[in-house]
């Protein structure tokens, strides 16, 4: 590992110290009711229970699309070639530099990151792949010190450049997916490689997973320090008069120490339908579909248990302690298309209907991922962030473009 002079960010311990305190109290804050808003007359005008996110299974994210939320404040890290920090109380965003004058432009920069990819928060430690004309490198920002650590790297070459996608971080544990893509032009005839690694953040060790085979697609929902729980699937190639890309889905729990696996939920034996939407992980539990049929799976108990059924389910996700669904009241395409979005606690499996602004087309404000006291949502054609209890209130105009 290399490591980069330490830069101390008195700012950023600043806003760590400041809120220090606020996870405690966002539960309680969250769950304030709106009495000037109109919605959710089911509830009659209070918002459910909402929950601080939890602190394993964090989800990297692709720097150009969101933000990653921060674990040890109530707010979330953004920004490619620099480090930027959207609080969400506050509603201010700072960049991570307390050089006076600092143009925030080169290395000499306390937030400067290079051309980050992926990034994800996970304990006080930015971990991030840094891409360039070299290759590809991991690294990883201590938030308190400013300290840089790199990882691991890759190195382009005539033949091959590489692509390196963080997934997860869960005990002390994080999954890299690395591709290893042959050079059009100098290795017409090369063939490209895949692998996943499994890196220990304490130890430093890294260990190749050997789960897939050829023409599988194998990807990490949640693990713990023994198990991990993957969504399985079979490519069928190109085929240009198939609509079907990949077939034979299913949901498998593998143990780490010797890469066997049990099959949890297949397309074939349950009607496993996958979704597209990347949020099916919510600390340890895993959401799924199978029929019509709401399930969940807990990695610490290694339990399934089914949550709901509803007719015509078209897609799903889980976020704040809560399955998200909309079901399909009208066919698609038609002047009849209509749309119904419900969440559901956890524990009851009560569905309850969200106003979703009057739409019955499409959902208002699609969720994109939390944090501890916010939904991150696109609608209106932009990006926003939504306090919870506004966003169950049906009360859209409280939200924010955020650090967009």
């Amino acid at each position: 590992m290399k490591t980069q002079k330490a830069l101390i960010l008195p700012c950023l311990l600043i806003i760590l110290g400041m809120f220090s305190g606020c996870v405690s109290g966002i539960e309680q804050a969250s769950s304030q009711a709106s009495t000037e808003t109109e919605g959710a007359t089911d509830l009659e005008g209070t918002a459910p229970q909402s929950y601080p996110l939890p602190q394993e299974n964090r989800k990297a994210r692709s720097t150009s699309l969101w933000g990653v939320a921060s674990t040890v404040s109530d707010g979330y890290f953004y920004g490619r070639e620099y480090l930027r920090y959207y609080d969400a109380q506050s509603g201010r965003t700072m960049i991570l530099c307390s050089q006076p004058g600092c143009p925030h432009n080169d290395s000499t920069c306390q937030a400067w990151l290079g051309n980050a990819s992926m990034m994800v928060e996970y304990k006080g430690i930015l971990y991030y792949v840094l891409s360039d004309d070299a290759g590809e490198r991991l690294c990883a920002k201590d938030l308190s010190s400013g300290e840089i650590t790199e990882l691991d790297a890759w190195k382009h070459t005539e033949d091959y450049f590489y692509s390196c996608a963080l997934e997860r971080c869960a005990y002390d544990r994080m999954t890299v997916f690395l591709r290893k893509i042959p050079n059009e032009i100098r290795n017409p005839q090369g063939e490209e490689s895949r692998e996943t690694f499994l890196y220990d953040l304490k130890t430093g060790e890294k260990q190749a997973l050997t789960w897939e085979e050829e023409g599988e697609s194998i990807s990490i929902l949640a693990m713990n320090r023994d198990y991990a729980l993957a969504q399985y699937a079979r490519y069928l190639g190109d085929d240009p008069q198939s609509d079907v890309f990949y077939d034979n889905y299913a949901l498998r729990l593998y143990r780490f120490s010797d890469g066997s696996y049990t099959i949890i939920s297949s397309e074939e034996e349950n009607g496993f339908h996958p979704t597209g939407d990347p949020s099916k992980t919510y600390g340890n539990i895993v959401v799924f579909q199978e029929k019509d049929t709401l399930c969940l799976y807990d990695l610490d108990k290694l339990e399934k248990r089914e949550l709901l059924t509803m007719d015509n389910i078209i897609n799903y996700l889980i976020m704040d302690g809560k399955v998200f669904f909309i079901t399909e009241e009208g066919p698609m395409g038609t002047p009849e298309q209509a749309v119904g979005v419900y969440y559901a606690d956890l524990e009851t499996g009560k569905p309850m209907r969200l106003e979703n602004g009057g739409n019955t087309e499409v959902m208002e404000m699609g969720l994109g991922w939390e944090g501890n006291s916010f939904f991150a949502v696109t609608g209106k054609g932009g990006k926003y962030i939504i306090p919870k209890a506004d966003f169950y209130l049906d009360n859209y105009e409280a939200a924010r473009p955020g650090g967009y």
